[in-house]
């Protein structure tokens, strides 16, 4: 039993990177299928239905397909850079890849034809042998399904059946030097009643496609679940980093306060600071053994470096470098 190999996918329009797009990202996976009957009529037959069904999916803009049929190519591009055939500004690096959030997987169930052939009697001209009628009815199935690539829940599920009866001439002797059965075994697969039944099984499934809702992604989700956490764990840190204390460096003039933080912590222009002054306590020689902040005033930050800022105060009392500042 050969296997039919259809690697399908769409094409992306815009780079993701450049340009991030709402439309949820698939591939479809290698489609399965007993081809014992499809290789008599066309080797290529795979690669057509799959370029088929991109062109089909690709209509729809509902989805970005992503690229799996040339992947070779694809990496092979990526390889010239990587050996320098390809200058620095201009090569392609490895990471520029979409990721998929969906994958179309699908097998090939059925797929043949029943042949009647009808006797018109007499002889072919010139040849020995009968003339004849051959009647076909094809008959093709696809079962399909849509999984999620990051949970593997299968969100949507089918199968496509399509049907066309035809006909074609069947000469069995040899014409001109050349076998018999040319009228039938050279149609064209497009023309034939084989192809015109696969023709409708794709449409089918693309007509369900376009219809069919999905729920968001999983890994969208676990993005957004990945985004939520850093961007908790980055609050959590500014707002750490924003609790410990800074102290009054100096007041070079009246009104005017020079304080140990800035932007590194988090702090901007606007931001109002609690100013505290400190009180010691000394024992008997003199050596601190205890210190109280006192709250005396509240200052405004006008411009903000990396570890200081400017202050600007109104209050009554006169700020003393060595001073506590903390955020409000």
């Amino acid at each position: 039993m050969k296997k039919l190999s259809l690697l399908i996918a769409l094409m992306v329009t815009l780079t993701v990177h450049a340009e991030p797009s709402s439309k949820p990202s698939i591939f479809v996976a290698p489609l399965d299928g007993d081809v014992s009957a499809i290789m008599g009529w066309q080797p290529a037959l795979g690669e057509g239905l799959a370029e088929m069904l991109i062109t089909e999916l690709t209509k729809l803009n509902k989805f970005d397909v992503l690229e799996s049929t040339a992947l070779p190519e694809l990496m092979s591009e990526i390889h010239l850079g990587e050996a320098g055939y390809v200058a620095e500004g201009e090569k392609v690096d490895k990471g520029g890849f979409a990721g998929a959030d969906f994958m179309f997987r699908g097998k090939v169930t059925r797929f043949g034809s029943q042949q009647k052939g009808v006797d018109l009697g007499g002889f072919v001209p010139g040849s020995l042998g009968k003339l004849g009628l051959q009647q076909t009815k094809a008959d093709v199935r696809i079962d399909w399904r849509i999984v999620d690539v990051a949970t593997r829940k299968i969100l949507k599920s089918g199968d496509s059946v399509g049907t066309q009866t035809g006909g074609g001439f069947d000469i069995g002797v040899g014409v001109n030097g050349h076998g018999g059965n040319i009228g039938f075994n050279n149609s064209e697969f497009m023309n034939s009643a084989l192809g015109r039944a696969t023709v409708k099984a794709l449409s089918n499934i693309v007509s369900t496609v376009a219809v069919t809702e999905l729920p968001e992604s999983g890994r969208h989700k676990q993005q957004a679940g990945k985004q939520a956490q850093q961007t908790s764990q980055a609050q959590a840190a500014q707002d750490a980093a924003r609790s410990t204390p800074g102290k009054v460096l100096a007041v070079p003039a009246k009104g005017l306060v020079i304080v140990s933080l800035g932007s590194k912590l988090g702090f901007k222009m606007g931001d109002k600071l609690l100013v505290y002054q400190t009180v010691d306590t000394k024992d008997d020689k003199g050596e601190v053994v205890f210190t109280e902040e006192k709250l005396v005033g509240e200052i405004t930050l006008d411009t903000v470096q990396d570890d200081r800022s400017k202050a600007t105060y109104s209050g009554d009392v006169t700020i003393q470098a060595g001073w506590v500042v903390r955020a409000k």
